[in-house]
């Protein structure tokens, strides 16, 4: 893969990437926390982002490196099942608006967990709970992160050796940029990463069209063909299988794409910050229209991938996921301007999601964990009290998922994404939903939730092909049960 960028083509990426870096850095410091430990998690009025600028953020929260990199592989290699993957997550955006993110911003000051002790379903007990199992999700996420970007920095920069030092470069500076920044600093580097990555996704889907003369049963024909998958391609079963368990496993990856989505912590975070519930509904739906724009180019630049450079993708394997974009737009522009625009692409929204996830780590351990001891039994944090916490417990968070990531760096990374993503669907979104709509959910009710769907998301994922069996597997020489 290093043979994707000429010299100045990666002169060109590098360029965008560090003037990136030291704007955001200068607009973090600006317009960021000050020394109000509060202004960590919500600005006041006078500083807060406008609703537009809010939706925009939320929807670079839900677009992370691993959504561009996997949709676009997936419907490269699989076609019609890549697309549900797409459709889940508008489904959980749309559901977020109608069902969650105005009364939460309703019932929560700083965090998920103040709703549930407003709705009679919380207490320490299941705020601690609601903390750890959030670190479950936010700790893998920026695992992943920080994975992509240092194997697309080290191919970029031609010496695979460089990525562990890429690695743990980008992770402290991305972790400073959370640490400094706050809610109102990071938004603005999600507003400045959709500025650049959104336009460029659309210019790549346009050209691919450009190249099949604009009519899409064409691109679709050559994709069909490309991917070796003849008219099955544009048939369920490619990825998800045939039959009625092919179906029972497209409905359950598209439902729990949508819990994922409903709940995931840093979309959370940011939701709870918007000025009013009212205003939360119309945050809300810039981020469904960001989104709806971005799936659509996502969709265009995956199928015009199988049908360029399907025969490459095979040939490299499922390693080259990561790089479907980048192979692309290799193919769709000889000159490596266009592959230079998608590598930073990669780039900035690896960089982006790290800085909010680390953010919304930092606020769960801080405030939801460490904040509940030393205070009195049946009182919750106070909004000023946990803010230096937050900030530390950031700064580690952010540190300990580089090494991690270092130590990661050549697992399948879809499961670690798997796991994630399980445990927020199948954990953090039901008790959401609950606390909202069940009258008679309590606390008890709650930790069993958190705990017990933690442990079978863990437990199933350890006990499947993806930890243990196959050749992809975390470890490919053990049998597991479901492996064999």
């Amino acid at each position: 893969m290093t043979t994707l960028l000429d010299p100045s083509s990666r002169s060109l990426v590098f360029a965008v990437f560090s003037v990136f870096v030291v704007i955001c850095l200068m607009l973090c410091i600006v317009t960021g926390a000050d020394e109000d430990d509060r202004a960590l998690v919500r600005s006041d009025d006078r500083r807060r982002l406008r609703s537009w600028q809010q939706g925009i953020a939320m929807g670079g929260d839900t677009t992370t490196v691993a959504t561009v990199t996997v949709l676009v592989g997936m419907v490269a290699a699989s076609g019609f099942d890549g697309l549900g993957v797409m459709l889940g997550s508008l489904i959980g955006v749309m559901l977020l608006l109608v069902l969650v993110i105005e009364p939460l911003r309703r019932h929560a000051s700083l965090t998920a967990a103040d709703m549930l002790d407003a709705r009679g379903s919380g207490g320490p007990a299941v705020r601690v709970s609601w903390g750890v199992v959030t670190l479950f999700v936010c700790f893998p996420l920026l695992v992943v992160q920080l994975v992509v970007v240092g194997n697309v920095a080290a191919a970029l920069i031609g010496q695979p050796g460089t990525r562990t030092g890429c690695i743990v470069v980008i992770g402290c500076a991305m972790t400073a940029l959370a640490v400094s920044g706050g809610i109102r600093g990071t938004g603005v580097v999600m507003i400045a990463k959709s500025a650049i990555a959104l336009p460029v996704l659309v210019v790549a889907a346009v050209l691919v069209l450009h190249r099949f003369g604009g009519d899409p049963g064409r691109l679709l024909d050559a994709a069909a063909h490309g991917s070796r998958m003849g008219e099955a391609y544009l048939r369920p079963g490619g990825y998800t299988g045939d039959g009625w368990v092919g179906a029972v496993n497209r409905i359950g990856q598209t439902f729990g794409m949508s819990m994922a989505t409903l709940a995931m912590p840093a979309v959370l975070m940011r939701a709870i910050s918007t000025k009013s519930p009212r205003g939360a509904r119309t945050v809300g739906r810039w981020m469904l229209g960001e989104l709806t724009l971005l799936y659509g180019a996502l969709t265009v630049v995956g199928v015009g991938a199988a049908a360029l450079v399907g025969e490459a993708l095979r040939e490299a394997g499922p390693a080259a996921q990561v790089f479907t974009p980048l192979m692309l737009g290799r193919a769709l522009d000889g000159g490596g301007i266009l592959v230079a625009a998608l590598a930073c692409v990669l780039f900035l929204t690896a960089l982006a999601a790290v800085v909010d996830v680390t953010l919304a780590a930092g606020i769960a351990l801080g405030r939801d964990v460490l904040g509940v001891f030393g205070k009195p039994a049946g009182s919750r944090p106070a909004d000023t009290a946990d803010g230096a916490a937050s900030r530390w417990s950031a700064a580690l968070t952010g540190t300990l998922a580089a090494v991690v990531a270092v130590v990661a760096a050549d697992w399948n990374l879809v499961v670690v994404s798997t796991l994630w993503l399980a445990v927020c669907g199948a954990a953090l979104a039901p008790v959401l939903l609950y606390a909202l709509y069940w009258p008679g959910f309590t606390a008890r009710g709650a930790l069993w939730c958190l705990w017990g769907a933690t442990a079978l998301s863990i437990a199933a994922l350890a006990l499947s092909p993806y930890a243990s069996g196959t050749p992809g597997s975390i470890f490919p020489g053990t049998t597991s049960g479901s492996g064999t």
